[in-house]
């Protein structure tokens, strides 16, 4: 037999390789800075496209080099044993290092605003969709997102609120909004392609809900929300489920 011409392939990277190296590439860049809390597995496995058992592996590799440390029932975080870094500009980071707190929020959320969008495709009008549609639009921003694009976010969820016709879900809604301004603000501030489109990302979900609203499809908005709310969690690092 004539000896085979075989020869050594070229390997390509490993995904969860590649994976461990972009996120050690946010930590060194300081995009992702000491204590700072990972997204989770569902927002990592939707933005580089593979599944969470890749997410896992990669997390793993970067715990073993003690890049990242897990905090039991909570999730994963930049080891704060890392160079020290500038605040994030648009608020301090404590707020993304995970607080069941701001956890049972989202869950709330969830819970609320599902039905508060159901309410409002139901009895939409003409008059209640303006300003839902007018926060939608201040939301497209040139350059980088600032105070005013926080605000059109949470006017939106505060005139999908008031458009359900009930001021008691109303204003409960206004009351869990609120006191997420700065967590929302630290997010937006975020920065790098890991982060950068958080803003565009909520935008696009609240695009689609006004169509639900516009088509008066209740079933469709109760839907909408939750999973946006759910997204939206996820991308602050927090997993939670809408049911």
């Amino acid at each position: 037999m004539s000896e085979l011409n075989v020869r050594p392939v070229e390997r390509r990277p490993h995904l969860a390789e590649h994976i461990a190296r972009s996120l050690n590439d946010e930590i060194v860049s300081g995009r992702l800075k000491p204590g700072d809390r990972l997204p989770t597995e569902h927002f990592l496995s939707e933005n580089y496209g593979v599944s969470r058992n890749v997410v896992r592996e990669a997390i793993a590799s970067l715990r073993a080099q003690g890049l990242i440390e897990s905090r039991q029932g909570i999730g994963a975080f930049v080891a704060a044993t890392r160079q020290p870094s500038e605040p994030l500009q648009g608020g301090s980071t404590q707020l993304l290092e995970g607080d069941n707190t701001i956890r049972n929020m989202f869950e709330v959320r969830a819970v609320l605003e599902s039905q508060a969008a159901a309410l409002a495709a139901a009895h939409m009008t003409s008059r209640k969709l303006k300003p839902i549609q007018d926060a939608v639009e201040r939301m497209r921003y040139e350059g980088a997102p600032t105070a005013a694009t926080v605000n059109a976010d949470l006017d939106f969820h505060r005139a999908v609120a008031a458009a359900s016709g009930n001021d008691y879900l109303a204003a409960m809604i206004r009351t869990v909004l609120e006191p997420m301004r700065p967590l929302i603000a630290a997010n937006f501030a975020r920065q790098g392609p890991m982060f950068g489109n958080i803003p565009n990302a909520a935008r696009a979900e609240h695009d689609t809900l006004v169509q639900a609203f516009i088509d008066k499809n209740s079933a469709a908005a109760r839907e909408l929300m939750g999973q946006h709310i759910v997204s939206a969690a996820s991308r602050f690092g927090y997993d939670i489920s809408f049911f």
